[in-house]
């Protein structure tokens, strides 16, 4: 009985030796294959159904942008030991491949975006961050790519008439925390979103026509999620004549640790008050035996 009770005792230091809880945090988002489909709506009208970009892909500057950013601190960013990192990158031109990555001492994010000289810009993309929490601070990460990059974020197109375009993204995404009691009222937390856009005017040059597509994932302490699938958006031209259009993507991930809070003073006196306890049982067992 006594080496039961010593086990047990030790069970229990271990248990008030740990301290406070940590917490993580995770997220992914990849596109791994883009598709343009041009549909003809009107086979008899002899129009063959087209789509071009304009201006042309691969004359014109301005590629995909990847962003990012990571932190850790634990009450303000502006506090000594706080540590704040991030990039900003923009290709040149659709066909430059974009890529940025960061990290501080618990926080890493990193971003790349498979340029195209043909089609929207772009072939695929990966973002991705981690956040952990350390003996004093939390931590946070943030990532973002925008497809086209330009400030509008939307490429334009020429349709030709009685023409449907669906532009379709195969993606994956998943978001991951770890258990942890919160800690100054936050708690862990991971997210990704994609976002897919097409959009022009309907016949009478007025109407806007728009498809918004997204898929995005949430969550909080001690959960997962993950999707992976096609999302698309589509812009139909039902006019007699060529119309303009315009595509556009973006995608988002990001995460926060935070550290858990450290047992009351009483809850140490509850465990240690509990070892005595097992040590006296022990003890007792021992003379009755």
């Amino acid at each position: 009985m006594k080496f039961v009770a010593s086990h047990a005792a030790a069970a229990v230091c271990l248990a008030v030796a740990a301290g406070p809880a940590l917490a993580d945090a995770f997220s992914t988002l990849a596109v791994n294959h883009v598709t343009v489909t041009v549909i003809d709506l009107d086979p008899d009208d002899g129009i063959a159904a087209a789509i071009s970009f304009l201006p042309d892909p691969a004359m014109y500057m301005g590629g995909a942008l990847v962003r990012g950013e990571a932190l850790n601190y634990r009450d303000s960013i502006n506090e000594p030991g706080a540590q704040y990192k991030s990039y900003f990158n923009r290709g040149a031109w659709p066909a430059t491949n974009v890529a940025g990555s960061v990290h501080t001492d618990l926080a890493t994010q990193a971003g790349s975006v498979t340029g195209s000289s043909g089609g929207v810009g772009f072939t695929a993309a990966d973002i991705s961050g981690s956040a952990h929490s350390g003996t004093d601070q939390r931590s946070h990460f943030w990532g973002y790519a925008s497809l086209p990059g330009s400030p509008s974020g939307l490429l334009d197109f020429t349709l030709t008439a009685n023409t449907k375009v669906v532009f379709s993204l195969d993606a994956s995404m998943s978001a991951s925390t770890t258990i942890a009691t919160p800690w100054q009222g936050n708690s862990e937390s991971a997210s990704a979103m994609l976002k897919l856009f097409a959009g022009g005017l309907a016949p009478d040059g007025v109407t806007p026509l728009e498809d918004l597509a997204e898929q995005g994932i949430s969550v909080l302490a001690g959960e997962s999620d993950s999707w992976s699938g096609v999302l698309s958006a589509s812009f139909s031209n039902l006019g007699d004549v060529s119309t303009q259009g315009v595509f556009g993507a973006n995608a988002t991930i990001q995460g926060d640790a935070v550290l858990a809070a450290v047992p009351e003073p009483s809850t140490y006196g509850m465990l240690l008050g509990g070892l005595g306890l097992i040590g006296a049982l022990a003890r007792r067992r021992q003379r009755a035996g």
